[in-house]
């Protein structure tokens, strides 16, 4: 599902790049489930401690479901950023 990865305070984050915006999953895994396929939860106490901004968090707690974020692009935009300087 994921075709990209988003920097946020030195932390990478999975994301998937669509025309217009980039979602952000800010889930991570349960550390209380130990099944061969964890389930992803949103956990804002340690995103704080990975030093995810307050601003970002709680957005991501008011989606549905919660741990997503939806970047709108800049307007004008004609490229995505590439993260490298010309």
């Amino acid at each position: 599902m994921y075709d990209r990865v988003v920097t946020i305070n030195n932390t990478h984050w999975p994301a998937y790049r669509k025309t217009g915006a980039t979602l952000v999953d800010l889930r991570m895994f349960d550390p209380d489930d130990r099944s061969a396929n964890p389930r992803l939860v949103f956990r804002p106490e340690k995103l704080r401690e990975l030093g995810i901004p307050d601003a970002l968090i709680e957005a991501a707690a008011k989606s549905d479901p919660q741990g997503f974020l939806l970047f709108d692009d800049l307007p004008n935009q004609t490229e995505p950023a590439t993260g490298h300087g010309n």
